[in-house]
Formats: C-alpha cells, structure tokens, sequence
C-alpha cells in the first residue's frame, strides 16, 4: 500500500511480542519489516509504547512503526515523549497514571447478570454460580487460584486467569476476550463479574458517544483488537508537530 499511495508518514502497531518473533532465516520480523519498507523508499524505525504513558487507563504494550518517507528532510525519527507514570522514580514531571476508578467510578454497580437502566452498553455477563462463589472470597488484585482454600481454586489455569483488577492502578490489556471471567485479569475489582463493554470502551478511551455496530461478539473483538484513540491520538500529533507542520509536503 505504501509503495502504491506514497504517503509522506506511515504508522503501524502490532503486540510487543513481533519485536521477539525470528524469520525462517532466523532474523527478527521487525527488523525485516523495516528492510523491507527501505526497499520501497521509507526510512522507519520501531519502539514498544505503554498505552498507560500517556493516559490510557490501561497497561498495553504494543510495538509501534514510524516511517518517514526518504525524499523528505528528517534529521531523526522520534517517538512521543512518555506524559504520565510513577513521577518519584522520573526525571521529569509527569502527570498520575489513569485508574481504572478514574474512568468508571460513575458507572453503576452490577453483579452477574445485571444491567444498567440507562447505558446499554453496560451489562454484566451471567456467570456460573460455582465461579461466583469462588471469586466472591477473591480481594482486589488477587486470583482465585491464590485463595486459602484449595477447594475454592479453580482447578486448572495461571494465576493471571479468574484475577480481579485494581480499583486505583491502570486496568490489564483490554482484549478480545475481557467478558470472560476465566480470562487474564477481567474481574471487576469489587462486584463478581467480568468487565462490560462500556468499562471496556472507558479502559480504550473510546467516547461514550461513539456508535458500535454488529452483534456483541464483534463489538467485543473490534475494541481488544483497536489502538486506544487517545494513544492514536498522541501519536498523530507527534507526527504533525514534528514532520507535516515543517517545510516537508
């Protein structure tokens, strides 16, 4: 597509995992993508971006391309300057990190099962009574697998799996899969569920406003799988502050 358009800027975000991943030669992908984008005229470089850095209320690590194309006049590629994190271990003044409670706290409280009675995006999924139960003994920010009593674990599965969120910490990676109870780290951090689409959509920094269609399968896939538009966002201002608002056309 770049070798056919020609656009001056080219952005791509794939898991942080690509930057691990090795080619049948036994390089790395990302590094082919890069020699690979040099064939057809762009200079890029790649850096794993923590969504939570610039006010995402949410821990995602993605690995995230910056192509410049090679006629324009670019002293260096730069990525976007982190705005938020743990300010006593940084040199620089950074803004708190965005919690889970700051974007939902408004919601109303749902067990499984429940609605709200004005938001239709926010309801609660009906879980197993077993699993209930289970969770119901689970604090904030632990597993059911790390419950005293064996008999109230589940029976298989990592410690990252039936976990609640933290109410005052970033929320887990929103993914595709954040209905399910059993998943990594989806369980609200007090009721005994997992998370709606509306605190998924307030975890990716969608607006309240913006219109999801298709079934709930598909509007649950579309938010796992999209970069938080706030996170978009940042980096397209970067990129116009830095490239498109100097003497390049």
């Amino acid at each position: 597509v770049a070798s056919v358009l020609r656009p001056r800027i080219i952005v791509l975000e794939n898991v942080r995992l690509l930057t691990s991943m090795k080619t049948i030669n036994n390089g790395y992908v990302a590094d082919d993508i890069v020699s690979r984008f040099e064939e057809v005229g762009y200079n890029v470089k790649y850096k794993v971006l923590n969504a939570q850095d610039y006010g995402v209320p949410q821990s995602r690590a993605r690995v995230i391309f910056i192509g410049v194309r090679k006629d324009l006049v670019i002293k260096d590629i730069t990525f976007p300057q982190q705005t938020h994190g743990e300010t006593k271990n940084s040199l620089f003044s950074l803004k708190p990190l965005v919690t889970f409670k700051n974007v939902t706290k408004d919601l109303e409280s749902l067990e499984s099962g429940e609605k709200s009675k004005s938001d239709p995006l926010h309801f609660a999924i009906a879980h197993p009574q077993h699993v209930i139960e289970m969770l119901k003994i689970t604090p904030e920010g632990k597993s059911a697998h790390e419950n005293p009593d064996p008999k109230s674990r589940p029976k298989s599965g990592y410690n990252t799996t039936y976990k609640r969120i933290k109410w005052d910490e970033p929320c887990s990676t929103i993914g595709t899969t954040f209905s399910m109870i059993s998943g990594s780290r989806n369980v609200h951090p007090s009721n005994t569920r997992s998370l709606t689409i509306r605190e998924a959509t307030r975890c990716q920094t969608f607006p309240d406003e913006f219109k999801f269609l298709g079934k709930w399968g598909v509007i649950r896939t579309m938010i796992g799988n999209a970069v938080p538009p706030l996170l978009g966002s940042v980096i397209a201002k970067h990129i116009k502050e830095q490239y498109l608002d100097k003497k390049s056309k």
